[in-house]
């Protein structure tokens, strides 16, 4: 697993997928996106601790060559100020945990800044009367459909030549 560019993401698509993971204390929601790397989708939630590693681990590899993932987009939480929060730990350890692995060598990533997106995409599932275990597992997948989402459209404008990294 090697971490790369936006502009270095784009040019190693070569036609797959990207998973967008948005990794937190007990839960990492999973999105995917399409084929044409343009809409993310939310996919399903991980449940993580320290005993259900090596599952997730390997169910996240049976699911790359499945979906033909060439790619992570991995949340990285910043605080508004700009700092770190303090999830940025918990989540270099799992990214450490994929590395450490040796099962995703093909594999590139990259951080994207989350900032807000939990804030936001709970403030509309809460509207919606949505409550309990079913609720949280929306959030964490629609966090990391954001995510995913925000380097989609930031690929899109490299592609037609509005942005450059």
């Amino acid at each position: 697993m090697e971490p790369v560019t936006l502009k270095q993401l784009f040019q190693r698509l070569n036609g797959g997928r990207l998973l967008g993971l948005d990794v937190g204390s007990r839960n990492i929601g999973v999105a995917v996106s399409d084929p044409h790397c343009r809409i993310a989708s939310p996919h399903s939630v991980l449940y993580w601790t320290q005993s259900t590693v090596l599952k997730n681990i390997s169910w996240l590899e049976s699911l790359v060559p499945e979906l033909s993932i060439t790619g992570f987009v991995i949340g990285y939480p910043l605080e508004l100020t700009g700092f770190q929060g303090k999830e940025v730990a918990q989540m270099k350890l799992f990214v450490r945990q994929l590395q450490l692995s040796e099962q995703f060598p093909k594999i590139s990533y990259i951080y994207w800044d989350e900032q807000l997106t939990f804030l936001a995409v709970t403030n509309v599932i809460v509207s919606m009367d949505i409550s309990g275990w079913h609720r949280k597992s929306i959030i964490d997948k629609m966090s990391a459909l954001c995510i995913l989402q925000g380097c989609l459209d930031s690929l899109t404008q490299l592609e037609n030549g509005t942005k450059c990294s």
